[in-house]
Formats: structure tokens, C-alpha cells, sequence
């Protein structure tokens, strides 16, 4: 199964980067899928402190379209390895959702937070530093 078969058969209308028109919808698709299973896992693991700082920072990452990806992803050139590069991250983040929404203590939370928080950056620095059109 490719990257793309899989967030098509996760991410419900999974608008993909191919199509320059559905750039800005795709953003707000995988940061909406990540940002529900936050936000569930929030509710049943009840954690506290710097934790629960570290787990609201990134809700509210995931709740408004990031410019900075926005701005990037207007500007770059979405060739055939750009397009696999953010499919593979795509589907990296929503593996890592799947593991979130499992986690069974706060310190796999912990840790899915932290790998979560990396591959957001890595997504928009693989577009940020793509070639511009």
C-alpha cells in the first residue's frame, strides 16, 4: 500500500498535495485528525503539569491552518519527490495519532508528543525547503 493509499483509506477526503488546489485543505485535514485524537486522549488520560502544557500547546497547533505551511506550500514546486516526501510525513503523523489515541500511560504520551511536535516541522520543512515555482 503506498503513503497515499493509506492516508486515503484513514483521512476521510484526504485531499493530497498533487492537486495545487487542495494544498491548503490537506494541511487542515491531517492537523483536524491529529489535533481529535489529542484532544480524546486529553479527555482519558487526564494528564497534569508540564504535560498537560505540552498537550494543549500542540491542540492548539493542530486547531488553525499553520501560515507558515501555507505560505510554503504556495510558493514551492510540487514535483513527484516533494509530493512523496510529504505523503510519507502525512502518513508518519497519523501513524503517530493511531499511537497517541492508544497510549495506555502518560509516558508513551510523553514521548508520541514529542515525535508529533517533529514530524509537524519536518512537514513544513520539507515543503519550506522545496524549490519555488
Amino acid at each position: 500500500m503506498t503513503d497515499l493509499e493509506y492516508l486515503r483509506s484513514r483521512v476521510p477526503g484526504y485531499a493530497d498535495y498533487a492537486d495545487d488546489s487542495a494544498r491548503h485543505e490537506v494541511d487542515k485535514q491531517i492537523r483536524a485528525y491529529l489535533g481529535e485524537t489529542l484532544a480524546a486522549v486529553r479527555d482519558r488520560l487526564n494528564p497534569a503539569g508540564a504535560l498537560m502544557d505540552r498537550l494543549d500547546g500542540l491542540i492548539l497547533r493542530c486547531e488553525f491552518s499553520d501560515q507558515r505551511v501555507i505560505r510554503a506550500a504556495d510558493h514551492a514546486r510540487f514535483g513527484e519527490a516533494l509530493v512523496d516526501r510529504v505523503h510519507e510525513l502525512d502518513r508518519q503523523i497519523v501513524e503517530c495519532a493511531d499511537r497517541i489515541r492508544a497510549a495506555a500511560s502518560l509516558d508513551e504520551l510523553a514521548t508520541e508528543l514529542d515525535t508529533a511536535a517533529r514530524l509537524l516541522d519536518e512537514r513544513f520543512g520539507a515543503i519550506a525547503d522545496a524549490p519555488t515555482s
